[in-house]
């Protein structure tokens, strides 16, 4: 029966518990401790089973035990204690408030979310990076807006059949029973539109507060519309077709720009994690079009100067693309209302002179966003690479895409264990400066015996889950396994090796299992054995990762090695944190150099862990040959099948030969000293680097300020300066070619040595420029061996003349070094608005 009105009731809570709602309704209380401590309190199965969703525990608490609550004086005083902590942390003059008082809002744009387990907006690593970016902005103060999308049914359930594979199943999320509200104006909700193909799609706008920081979301399953696929765009995180995917973007990046106006939060500076919200730059500039009377081209100036966009992957695949035939369709009403021709509107997503059928929505990010990075050190150089055509004959250091390595937050991801050494042997304010290096040196502080009881504690709790979860398995399902007794799965005192991930074919889940009869046989030893714990998901639409799935649960059950490997099924954030914070090895395996960071393996290392890794990633990075294990190369190999053998053999022999030995080897007192030492090296060295406070102050250093800087410069008196802007680039862009570099001359003394001058001098043919609006410069390095110039140096050369548009220049500089060098000249654009001439994609060689 369909009702014919709705209504909702409120949870009523008594007097004395009323601080209960603020802080249900605030997921600042999912890193903190003592919070999580009084929902358990008030009734631990209740919150456990409540997916720990502490709106949905005070729902279902009965009258009798709040009234119990009401009486209890310790409970009490707990909880007037959490909520003055949390007052106190809403007051708090944080790092950025004290440097940046006067700062615009930043809106942080991504397709998922990951907070905690209890809002199931998220698929992966993405989503927890995101969810991790607002929980460090809120510590820091930084005045964040997270904006994305509510998913009536969020990202699938994992269910594995008795054979291993995966089938996907769909919960339906109870908004009113999370701990969101809705955006309302005079009791209306407040909504927001975007056009589609066929008629308009209405959304409404739902806040979740993060500490002190609110993430907008926008849900399209409501009566207004009238259509029922446009109720059901917002059904699935990364769901349905192409059709859902683009109509899911459209709402993401042009409907979350509106939803921001609409709530009177714009904002100065917009952060694009991915090119999924990238049309959001698009609905700025037309904004901006609107509100100063300019044209598109003068307003994306303003659009540029103050976006940042972010690339999470250097996989293909990962780099949406929509074909121009669907781009039309959906865009052939928008692009007018920008004042460009559907040519113009192409190209934006497009490498300049490219006739491919295909719209780039990473392109449209890198070509609307004056800042652009990738996420590790790594990542930032294949980015660079990758994205090149953009940058014609730039050097590939040269090309402005840097990076800003990832991080985890850290409170989130401690163990209570560990946490507890770090407060009784940290400094008391350790909480407060997580990315400092000198505040984790104090870990070799805690006495050996101390950090390996709490680790064997985590290992115990991993356990305990494990089987908890296998048995609330029907006996066939266990049958299939031969599985008799539940605590014949995994031992406490073991050696346990975690990897958790997605299953995308370039991660190489199945490496480990490359050859059984070895494995089995490093498994089985008796002095020294190893187990297994396995988690992750495949995208449903990715058969091979299916299959890798049951490739490895058959190859388990044919070698006897059920109670030796287990595959945890339905890999979330309570998996997540239980291995991270259980396994004493953290294994990564990814084909170098395709795992653009990683954060899994941060965490892991946090709670005492060891990673054992390929160098790809954060781990180039990371790893300092005291602080865990490292195997492969750089090679690249011309065949996969061979780079499998080879590299799965290094991870045997390390497993063999030298991380079980070490983890056994153990002293009279029955410590493993070596191997507490790597635990000691590994949270010293990588936790604080590795940390989101360091990630979300260094995009606040390197991109949020000086965008907001130029935002405010640029957006004066109407935008002037934008037109300024814009004319310059014209001007460039018209005369580039005309540009002619001559007569060029080195002037080397006989015999020269390191500190003798040269002298170099070009002539320059300036066609219609002004000599104010470039540089001329000598390029000069190490001679390479294929006729390059290695580790270059850059130095300008001064203007000499200027007849009749012809620019002499020359400089004097001393040698260094010694051996052979290289030297040649370019010309690059100079303005005063622009930060790097990158922004001008223009650069002239002799």
């Amino acid at each position: 029966m369909k009702p014919l009105f709705q209504y909702y009731v409120k949870t009523n809570l008594p007097d004395k518990l009323k601080p209960l709602k603020e802080l249900a309704n605030n997921y600042w209380w999912c890193w903190r401790n003592n919070v999580k401590s009084l929902f358990h309190y008030i009734d631990r199965d209740l919150f456990i089973n409540s997916n720990h969703n502490p709106k949905l525990l005070l729902a279902k608490i009965s009258q009798k035990r709040m009234e119990e609550l009401c009486d209890d004086d310790k409970f009490l005083k707990l909880l007037e204690e959490a909520h003055s902590e949390l007052t106190k942390y809403l007051n708090l003059e944080k790092w950025y408030n004290k440097q940046n008082p006067e700062s615009g809002r930043i809106a942080y744009f991504s397709p998922e979310f990951g907070i905690n387990e209890s809002f199931p907006n998220y698929s992966g690593g993405l989503g927890v990076l995101s969810g991790d970016h607002l929980k460090s902005a809120s510590d820091l103060g930084i005045p964040l807006i997270g904006v994305g999308l509510l998913y009536q049914e969020g990202y699938f359930r994992q269910k594995l059949s008795h054979h291993g594979w995966q089938n996907e199943v769909y919960h339906y999320n109870d908004f009113f029973n999370l701990p969101l509200e809705l955006a309302e104006e005079n009791g209306k909700e407040i909504h927001i539109s975007v056009d589609l193909p066929d008629g308009t799609v209405h959304c409404r706008i739902w806040k979740l507060i993060v500490g002190t920081v609110t993430l907008i979301l926008l849900d399209s399953n409501i009566k207004n519309n009238t259509i029922k696929y446009h109720r059901e765009i917002t059904n699935r995180l990364y769901g349905g077709d192409r059709e859902t995917r683009i109509q899911q973007e459209i709402i993401l990046g042009i409907g979350g720009i509106r939803a921001l106006d609409k709530l009177n939060l714009k904002p100065s500076v917009v952060h694009i994690n991915e090119g999924h919200a990238a049309f959001a730059l698009l609905e700025r500039t037309r904004q901006y079009m609107a509100e100063f009377n300019l044209n598109f081209e003068t307003a994306a100036e303003l659009t540029k100067v103050s976006s940042v966009f972010t690339t999470h992957t250097p996989v293909p695949a990962g780099n949406e693309t929509f074909e121009i035939d669907r781009l039309d369709k959906y865009f052939n009403k928008y692009f007018p209302k920008l004042g460009i021709s559907k040519e113009h509107f192409h190209s934006l997503g497009k490498a300049d002179g490219s006739d491919s059928y295909k719209f780039s929505m990473t392109l449209l990010g890198l070509k609307m966003s004056a800042y652009a990075n990738g996420v590790s050190a790594l990542h930032g150089v294949v980015s660079r690479d990758m994205w090149k055509g953009l940058w014609n004959k730039f050097p590939s250091e040269e090309i402005p895409v840097g990076s800003v390595t990832n991080g985890i937050h850290t409170e989130t991801w401690l163990a209570s264990e560990i946490e507890t050494l770090f407060t009784k042997y940290f400094p008391s304010d350790w909480k407060q400066r997580l990315d400092e290096q000198d505040i984790w040196d104090n870990v070799y502080k805690i006495p050996d015996a101390e950090i390996y009881k709490a680790k064997h504690r985590r290992r115990e709790r991993l356990i305990d889950f494990i089987r908890w979860n296998f048995s609330k398995k029907n006996e066939s399902y266990l049958n299939s396994f031969q599985i008799r007794d539940i605590k014949s799965f995994l031992d406490e005192d073991t050696l346990t090796i975690g990897f958790a991930r997605r299953f995308a074919t370039y991660k190489r889940a199945s490496l480990l299992f490359n050859d059984m009869p070895r494995l089995s046989r490093i498994l089985n030893n008796s002095e020294r054995p190893i187990q297994i714990v396995i988690a992750g998901k495949a995208h449903p639409h990715d058969i091979q990762g299916k299959e890798t799935i049951k490739e490895i649960i058959d190859k388990v059950k044919n070698y006897g090695l059920e109670r030796k490997v287990v595959f945890i099924e339905d890999y979330d954030m309570v998996v997540g944190r239980l291995m991270v914070k259980g396994c004493d090895v953290w294994l990564n395996n990814p084909i170098r150099p395709m795992e653009a960071s990683g954060t899994s393996g941060m965490k892991a290392s946090l709670n005492g862990a060891i990673n054992c890794s390929i160098s790809d990633g954060w781990w180039d990075e990371g790893f300092n040959g005291a602080n865990g294990y490292s195997f492969g190369t750089v090679t690249e190999y011309d065949s996969l099948d061979e780079q499998n053998i080879i590299e799965s053999g290094e991870l045997y022999d390390l497993l063999e030969f030298e991380i079980s030995k070490e983890f056994y080897q153990k002293d009279d007192n029955g410590l493993p000293i070596n191997w507490i030492k790597k635990m000691k090296s590994a949270i010293a060295s990588l936790s604080g680097f590795f940390s989101s406070h360091r990630m979300v102050k260094e995009y606040a250093q390197k991109y949020y300020l000086p965008a907001e800087r130029r935002f405010k410069e640029i957006s004066e008196n109407n935008g002037y300066k934008a037109n300024s802007l814009i004319s310059f680039k014209k001007k460039i862009w018209t005369n580039w070619d005309k540009l002619n570099i001559f007569d060029t001359v080195i002037d080397i003394p006989d015999n020269l040595a390191g500190g003798d001058s040269i002298t170099a001098k070009a002539n320059v043919f300036l066609a219609d420029l002004d000599p104010s609006e470039l540089k001329v410069q000598a390029y000069y390095g190490d001679w390479g061996h294929d006729g390059s110039i290695k580790n270059p140096k850059i130095i300008d050369l001064n203007l000499v003349s200027n007849d009749n548009g012809i620019g002499k220049y020359e400089i004097n500089f001393n040698a260094t070094g010694s051996g052979m060098f290289g030297l040649t000249f370019r010309v690059i654009p100079d303005y005063h608005l622009i930060e790097n001439y990158g922004e001008a994609f223009r650069i002239k060689w002799a």
